[in-house]
């Protein structure tokens, strides 16, 4: 692929993200993250700048259900830094600023930091208020959660993803995990005093 190819398939993987972020299927961003952040290290011997790539990996960041994939969120966000220190210009505020990627970064490492951040020191310190299960922490969560989406996208059906929709999707997300040998416990049972829709 030429450069300019490379480019315009970026923009493509980003809006196809977008879309499916509106339509409620971040889980299909997923394999679309992974090819476009491989195609954005592509355009390291290229004339691209280091804030081009940079704005490329937050473009992708953005429509990235991260604590999902953290691992992978942080690779993409370790690159962005990288391009960021690398770049002559330099944003003071915003998602493209230094010390944002370093607050995510810091944030998804303490997410996945099961041995030493415990599930109310995480939420404290980002002020997080819902509980999630802890199975979500761990790799083998990020490992298989694509599959898993895939499978409960196609037990759901075309059941229409609005009011309501979270709790048949947790239920069928419950048992395609239980078939997996996995324990995982919804917001509604973690947090019995909220209401969802």
């Amino acid at each position: 692929m030429t450069q300019e190819e490379i480019c315009e398939r970026i923009v493509a993987i980003v809006n196809e993200m977008r879309e499916n972020t509106c339509e409620r299927y971040m889980f299909r961003n997923i394999p679309l993250a992974k090819e476009g952040f491989s195609l954005v290290k592509q355009l390291e011997s290229s004339e691209e700048t280091p804030m081009g790539r940079a704005m490329a990996c937050n473009a992708i960041y953005e429509e990235l259900s991260e604590h999902n994939v953290p691992r992978f969120a942080l690779e993409l966000l370790r690159y962005e830094l990288a391009q960021l220190e690398l770049s002559d210009e330099e944003k003071k505020e915003g998602p493209l600023s230094k010390d944002f990627v370093r607050y995510e970064i810091q944030r998804l490492e303490d997410f996945i930091d099961i041995e030493h951040v415990s599930m109310d020191e995480f939420m404290e310190k980002y002020h997080r208020h819902l509980k999630f299960s802890s199975v979500e922490r761990t790799p083998i969560w990020e490992e298989i959660y694509y599959d898993v989406e895939v499978e409960c996208d196609k037990e759901l059906g075309d059941i229409p993803r609005g009011m309501g929709f979270c709790y048949g999707y947790w239920h069928t997300l419950q048992n395609v995990l239980a078939k997996r040998g996995i324990e995982w416990q919804s917001p509604k049972e973690l947090n019995p005093r909220v209401m969802f829709d």
